[in-house]
């Protein structure tokens, strides 16, 4: 009973934890051109500014499983936070390029750090049996802040000043350090591990490795095509359907929206029907889904309902994904492996939206969107081949 407790205890500061992940980092959207008009930041600056938490995320990644796997999870989690509170509290007062630079690097180092130690996490105390669930409700939170961050940055910053946003941020964060600091992991990453003979531990290391290479894949190229979606829809909405900033801002509360309330449903469709990797496809289908319903038509509301079942792909690609990792990937080896596949997939998130431009001016604006269909088709690929061999694994007769 008393474990059961603790649990419920952990996984309600996990989702805390991830809203808040994700509040601080899009909170500062709406704050940019505020930014540039109050310390005179030219655009080429803001757009290195915002590119930084990018590299934060790529290079924190690895960084945060390792570190995860040295001290543990609670460690891990109290310096993460301490590090989230003195990153809010110093930006209202930062003043110079050079601060703000250093700021919005260690935001996206704490941010990803964050995510890996939120889903490490909930795959260490979770089971087959209700992974798919408690990974749903952490992809509902992760889009509640999506959601949140831009929007309460927004209005707060229309009536107070704007260190506010970033002054509530610090207090939650301060919350969760007091709720992180008595928390019980009771799956330690750090139990001693089992010994293997040499050729068997070869064996094991080039099937991680194998795994690593391919889901890292995957993971590189969903987040390839959400960053493409996210730098240049604004710009095909605006250019090629004439939406006001208010009905695209909109699309994107939908896809928040619709990513918040079907998260836990598709986790729990998940562990019911045990196959998370078919989800993962339908995922992505529906991703695909979107992008061709806002490509061949221009009627508001058939493409905000493409914006809805992305949402719906969303959560059922990231709930399946993270609770595939947990199915397959040894506890002792999941938190420097979940690191390393969120900081390749980060690197996507740099590089495909400078693809994409070079084929919007070469092309057409249409041209980054097929390319990211190209991108989603492919990781679709490479999860079948996965999920056929896992089959054939499984079914094959004992010698």
């Amino acid at each position: 009973m008393k474990r059961h407790l603790y649990l419920n205890r952990n996984i309600a500061c996990m989702i805390v934890i991830s809203l808040i992940a994700n509040m601080s980092g899009s909170m500062i959207l709406p704050l940019f051109a505020i930014y540039v008009e109050q310390f005179g930041i030219s655009a080429f600056r803001m757009s290195i500014l915002f590119s930084l938490f990018y590299v934060g995320r790529f290079v924190g990644g690895g960084l945060a499983g390792r570190i995860y796997e040295k001290i543990g999870a609670k460690r891990l989690g109290l310096s993460l936070l301490i590090a989230e509170i003195v990153c809010m509290l110093l930006f209202p007062v930062a003043e110079s390029f050079i601060i703000l630079s250093i700021l919005r690097l260690l935001q996206g180092l704490v941010a990803i750090g964050l995510t890996v130690f939120v889903r490490v996490t909930i795959n260490h105390i979770s089971t087959m049996e209700n992974r798919g669930t408690l990974n749903g409700y952490i992809s509902s939170s992760e889009g509640a802040g999506m959601i949140l961050g831009p929007l309460m940055s927004g209005v707060i910053v229309s009536y107070f000043s704007l260190a506010v946003p970033f002054y509530i941020v610090a207090l939650f964060s301060c919350i969760s350090f007091v709720a992180v600091s008595r928390m019980a992991f009771f799956n330690s990453p750090t139990q001693p591990q089992q010994q293997h003979s040499l050729p068997q531990e070869s064996k094991r290391k080039t099937m991680l490795t194998k795994q690593l290479l391919l889901y890292s894949t995957v993971h590189f190229l969903e987040m390839s095509a959400f960053a493409i979606f996210l730098t240049y829809f604004s710009i095909y909405a605006t250019y090629k359907l004439h939406w006001s900033p208010a009905e695209i801002s909109l699309a994107f509360t939908i896809i928040g929206i619709s990513t918040f309330v079907s998260a836990p449903l598709i986790g729990k469709i998940s562990d019911i029907l045990k196959d998370r990797l078919i989800l993962c496809m339908i995922g992505l289908l529906f991703i695909m889904l979107e992008i061709v319903l806002f490509l061949w038509f221009t009627e508001q509301w058939i493409v905000y309902l493409g914006m809805f079942i992305g949402g719906i792909g969303g959560a059922s690609y990231l709930d399946s994904f993270y609770s595939q990792l947990g199915d397959v990937i040894p506890e002792e080896h999941r938190s420097l492996f979940i690191g390393n596949v969120a900081s390749f997939s980060e690197l996507g998130a740099i590089v495909s939206p400078l693809v994409a431009g070079v084929l919007l001016e070469r092309f057409n604006i249409n041209a980054p969107f097929y390319y990211n269909m190209i991108l989603v088709f492919i990781a679709i690929v490479i999860q079948y081949f996965i999920r056929l061999k896992s089959q054939t694994s499984r079914n094959r007769p004992l010698a």
